[in-house]
This record gives structure tokens, sequence and C-alpha cells, in this order.
């Protein structure tokens, strides 16, 4: 079952990676799937690793909100010019994806022309500018989805890694041996406190003490009279 659950954390965290390229929320549902594992099989992995997840998560809304902002500001872009960008690249990222036969590649450009577009036409309908402020408001949002995509498809990928490496992890991140099992290990000690193995000497002078009831005992006799039939004749 860990196993299973493994590769199914693996594979929709990489589905995840291609939505969040399309402009879809793939991480959440990337961690999402993590913590319904964790729940089920709860050796796939340790709570910390969702932790860090869903942290990176977070980072990655932060970016890809923070070079948006930072394009649609270079190019003047107002609130209408926001709103095209947004739905452009949405609807962008899907044309792309069917009509330029170039895996990933065409999403990317397909959602910043369209977050271009869109904005221009949005700015020009909307926002009342010329067209010159809108084609500069449409360029500065179309530069800021591009960047803003890679950005967080980044940011998603190292995510996947992190939960798969967690997941596929020897024995399940959530039973890593820390420095005190290991060195129990080596001196023969189970977890629950029981001698496995007596340790080896370390000191020639001095052997390796024998675990008790172990010890042979010698049956050490004073009685020196001969036995059998040699009995001494009695005295007369």
């Amino acid at each position: 079952m860990v196993w299973v659950a493994a590769s199914v954390i693996t594979l929709v965290g990489i589905l995840g990676v291609l939505a969040v390229i399309v402009g879809l929320p793939g991480m959440w549902v990337a961690l999402l799937t993590a913590i319904i594992c964790k729940l089920i099989v709860p050796d796939v992995m340790g709570w910390t690793w969702i932790g860090v997840a869903g942290a990176l998560a977070v980072f990655g809304e932060i970016v890809e909100f923070g070079a948006s902002a930072a394009g649609a500001k270079a190019g003047g872009s107002g609130r209408a010019g926001a709103w095209g960008a947004l739905l452009g690249g949405l609807v962008g990222a899907v044309l792309g994806t069917i009509f330029i036969p170039i895996p990933v590649v065409g999403t990317i450009v397909g959602g910043a022309a369209g977050a271009g577009l869109l904005a221009i036409t949005f700015e020009k309908k909307y926002g009342k500018k010329s067209w010159r402020d809108s084609t500069k408001a449409g360029a500065g949002a179309a530069a800021g989805k591009l960047v803003s995509t890679l950005l967080k498809a980044v940011v998603a990928a190292v995510m996947v890694i992190v939960l798969s490496v967690a997941a596929f992890w020897p024995g399940g991140a959530s039973r890593e041996v820390g420095l005190s099992g290991m060195l129990d290990a080596e001196a023969g000690v189970s977890p629950a406190g029981e001698i496995t193995s007596a340790p080896a000497s370390t000191d020639a002078g001095h052997p390796r003490a024998e675990p008790a009831g172990t010890t042979d005992v010698t049956d050490v006799t004073n009685d020196d009279r001969p036995t059998g039939g040699d009995q001494p004749p009695d005295a007369e």
C-alpha cells in the first residue's frame, strides 16, 4: 500500500505541474492528494514533508501574483487590463495547448499571448485608453503572465520532487532512524531496550563478559577415594 500511495502522489504531482502551466491550481490538488494518501496510508511519509509542500504551494501563489502584478504595473495596466490578462491567460493556455503542437511550450506561449491580447482589448473597451496605452498594458500583462507561469511551474516541480522523494524513501520518511536509534542498533540494543547481541570486546586485557546464566561450572570434588571394587581390606 505504501508503494501504491507513493505512486499516486507522484503521478498527481506531475499532472499538477502541467495544470499550473495551463493556469489551474495544480499545486493545491497535488497537496490535497498527498494529505489524503497520508491519512489512508500513514507510513507513506511524515507530516513534516506535507508541511514543506504546503509552504511551497503558498510560495508559488505569492510568486505568481508578484510577477503578474509587476508586469501589469510596468505596462501601466489598470483593473480592466488585469481582468483581461487573467481570462486571456487561461483561454490562451488552452488554445495554445491545442493549436501549438509543442508540449508545454505551446501552453506557455498561448497563455502569454492570450493575456496580452485580452488585456489590450479590455483596456481599450473598458479602460477607455488609447491604442498606444492599451498595447503597452497588454505587453506588460503578457510578460508578467509568461514570467509568473514559468516561476510557478518551477516551484510546483520542486514541490513534486519533495513529495515523491519523501514517499519513495526506503522505509518511508515517517520511519526515519535517528542518531540514537543507529547507535542502539550498533550496540545490539533493540528499540524496546532488550539486548540482542553482546558487544564485542575492545580491550584485549578485558575479555568480554558472558551473559548471565551461561557460565560453565566445573564439578569439583575433594573425594580422592578409589572407586569401584578397589576398597582396602578390613583390618583384622
